[in-house]
């Protein structure tokens, strides 16, 4: 796989670059709309005397705002993304979020407006048949009205958090981006590159990484601690003052998702862990092990493992989405036609994978580190599906576009299973144990791993709310969360203490617990799937109905509709079970090999 076969991607159709016409408009456009809703939501005479017309100029001010704030917020981050030494794309950041903190303050008088005339306003909204999409809105923002500081106090925090919880945030990305240590007398790799190298077929080489990664991390544990500690710290006291009992409970309801399911969920989870095992188990007779390592959960079985250039993964998706619908396969193409996927490991560009759309021209972008392994074809699959799910709501207003953390995952896993299933079935004999073990990797990620970073964020606040903790007291807790979910398959000594410092999703203030939406998604996903194989006829059809919901109902009411009941344990036990299928598979595969 050469560098020049793996694209970066082309924003011009978005913004030709900071300095252009249409970027300096659009951020001109934006302060005026952010003006203009903080107006218009203070407008208590219209809200006396013309609810209707006050409740439909709030909306319309609002939208108008969060298109162009997400269009511009969009574009700066997806350029400091593959440069965060890039200090203009950081200026850009701060500017835009500056423009952005009186929507805060706004928002609290718009709840409160809602509040003091919710009965006129929930009356208005049944009668009136351009507001009743927006009941759901309506509803959702009362909520959050009984869970918000006054309008003061969220102005502060809002502006606070540029120079605080955000700045913490960026700096983990920084480091994570740049941090790197030689690997040999000629050569240094970044701890992304060394991450991606727990794929290589050599242990020694996969034993070789492991060990400068987790040196390079200690190395930098004071300062990411530090930015931890702020993120968190920051979570637990605006959760307090928010009136929310805890951050998983915030965490719940943006979601969208009852307590109940979520019991459902961690439930099944966690008594599903022995079938993993007993797949971690089967692997590592596979590989001739007496004890699987943390950098052996991804080694590849047999030295030949199939190696992808970008085009050939290009041309795979494409065919098994068209597989699909032509109207799935269609759209990827567009996206890899139109350069959006930026696949290139380099220097400065954060780690991992991602999808972000451009409401106004109605365009996605997606990050990816593209390495040549099936599981870096299908995490491709997968951020193409959160593009595609873009595509379904382009037409839709900003609030009716935003979906929970829950089903922001259904669209992308379901494009995964897609992929995964058509490359099982038509893939030579010789090739398909390897695919299967890739998705048996998958699922393990998103629910072994998943359970043991849902539980160290747990603990992780528990212990917040005492005080700080420093880097061993971090790696002890992250240790102690994968021990309980990985059991005996793998070696005690030989864990990832540092998975605190690698994963993102711990340094967003705004958003605790993106972690269990990922194993929502994964079993959401695989009982679309297996709807689909059963009656594939107008599934299609069907499927992007679901995702047309997604911004205006809750999780539960749009797996509802897909005949689902999300808070009963047996619904999860169904996707379980399909996984466990292929555990069964795979072990009977490894006791046919006589390595067992």
């Amino acid at each position: 796989m050469s560098k020049p076969d793996v694209p970066r991607w082309d924003l011009a159709s978005v913004y030709a670059g900071f300095d252009s016409e249409s970027y300096a408009r659009d951020k001109k456009r934006f302060k005026k709309a952010v003006e203009s809703f903080s107006r218009n939501a203070s407008d208590r005479s219209g809200r006396k005397y013309s609810p209707e017309k006050w409740l439909k100029t709030c909306i319309k001010t609002y939208n108008t705002a969060v298109d162009l704030y997400e269009n511009l917020a969009a574009f700066a981050y997806c350029r400091y993304s593959v440069n965060t030494r890039d200090t203009v794309a950081t200026n850009e950041i701060s500017a835009i979020d500056e423009t952005a903190v009186p929507l805060h303050r706004a928002m609290v008088v718009f709840r409160n407006g809602l509040h003091d005339s919710r009965k006129k306003i929930r009356r208005i909204v049944s009668d009136s048949k351009a507001l009743r999409k927006y009941a759901f809105f309506v509803e959702e923002e009362l909520f959050y009205r009984e869970h918000q500081m006054s309008a003061d106090e969220e102005d502060l925090a809002a502006d606070l958090s540029r120079s605080g919880a955000d700045a913490w945030s960026r700096l983990q990305e920084s480091v994570s981006s740049t941090l790197s240590v030689p690997w040999n007398e000629s050569e240094k790799k970044t701890v992304v590159e060394l991450r991606s190298l727990a794929h290589d077929p050599d242990r020694s080489v996969r034993e070789k990484a492991y060990g400068l990664e987790i040196g390079a991390w200690k190395s930098m544990e004071t300062p990411i601690a530090f930015a931890l500690n702020g993120v968190k710290g920051t979570t637990v006291v605006l959760n307090k003052r928010r009136s929310f009992k805890s951050a998983l409970e915030n965490a719940t309801r943006q979601s969208r998702i009852s307590t109940k399911t979520l019991d459902a969920l961690i439930a099944v989870m966690d008594e599903s862990l022995p079938i993993f095992r007993r797949y971690l188990t089967a692997k590592t007779s596979a590989l001739g092990l007496e004890r699987l390592a943390f950098y052996d959960i991804f080694a590849p079985l047999g030295a030949d493992t199939r190696k992808w250039s970008f085009q050939e993964a290009r041309r795979f998706i494409v065919e098994q989405f068209t597989g699909f619908s032509a109207d799935l396969g269609e759209f990827a193409e567009r996206a890899f036609a139109e350069s959006w996927i930026d696949a290139e490991q380099r220097d400065g560009k954060v780690g991992g994978a991602y999808c972000i759309g451009f409401p106004i021209p109605g365009e996605s972008r997606i990050l990816a580190n593209f390495d040549g392994t099936f599981s870096g074809l299908t995490t491709l699959a997968h951020e193409l599906g959160h593009a595609y799910h873009g595509k379904v709501l382009r037409k839709e207003t900003a609030i009716r576009r935003f979906y929970p953390m829950t089903l922001a995952e259904t669209a992308s896993i379901f494009c995964e299973a897609i992929v995964f299933n058509r490359a099982l079935t038509s893939a030579p004999a010789a090739e398909k144990p390897a695919i299967l073990e890739i998705f048996l990797q998958d699922t393990t990620q998103v629910i072994v791993d998943i359970l043991s970073r849902f539980r160290f964020e747990q603990s992780l606040f528990d212990h917040r709310k005492e005080g700080e903790l420093s880097p061993d007291e971090l790696c002890a807790l992250m240790i102690d969360a994968q021990k309980s979910t990985y059991g005996d398959a793998l070696d005690a000594e030989k864990l990832h203490p540092y998975m605190w410092a690698v994963k993102g999703h711990y340094y967003r203030p705004e958003l605790s617990f993106y972690n269990f939406p990922y194993a929502f998604g994964q079993l959401f996903g695989l009982a679309l799937y297996a709807q689909y194989e059963t009656d594939p006829d107008g599934f299609p059809a069907r499927y992007r109905k679901i995702l047309e919901q997604t911004g205006s109902a809750s999780a539960v009411e749009v797996t509802r509709a897909a005949g689902f009941d999300i808070e009963m344990k047996d619904f999860w036990r169904a996707g379980i079970s399909f996984i466990e299928q292929k555990v069964d598979e795979f072990s009977q595969n490894v006791a046919a090999t006589g390595r067992s």
